[in-house]
Order: structure tokens, then sequence, then C-alpha cells
């Protein structure tokens, strides 16, 4: 895993925000001007946090999105 900051709006982006990519992926990124390499301050390791497919069903536990009301 790479960590890239964006420099340049890019899909979901925006300039100042970093994310991590597989290091072909990043290289790409990269290779396009959109962002450049970002190491992560401080020794500690960054955080992974999976994507939600958004195609997915909401848990049980999380509230659903209000529909239309029946009249």
């Amino acid at each position: 895993m790479k960590s890239v900051k964006f420099i340049k709006p890019w899909s979901m982006y925006s300039p100042g925000d970093v994310a991590g990519f597989e290091e072909g992926r990043a290289a790409a990124i990269i290779k396009t001007g959109a962002a450049e390499p970002h190491e992560v301050s401080g020794g500690e390791p960054a955080v992974e946090v999976p994507l939600q497919d958004p195609a997915a069903e909401p848990a049980g536990d999380e509230p659903k999105p209000a529909g239309r009301k029946a009249k």
C-alpha cells in the first residue's frame, strides 16, 4: 500500500486529501500529476479503512434512508 496526497482534483478526491492505493495504481495517479507521494509522519502506520460497497444493504442496526410517505 502506498499513500498519495492529491494536489489536483481527481475522481472523488480534492486537493489535500490523502489516500492509499496499491503500488501500481498509486504510481499511475502520481504520473498524471494529480498527486504526489505521501509519507505518514510520526512513524506510525496509516490506518486502512475498508470502503463500503454503495450497493450493499445497510446492516440491521443502521437506519434505512427515509422514503416517500404514503398519502
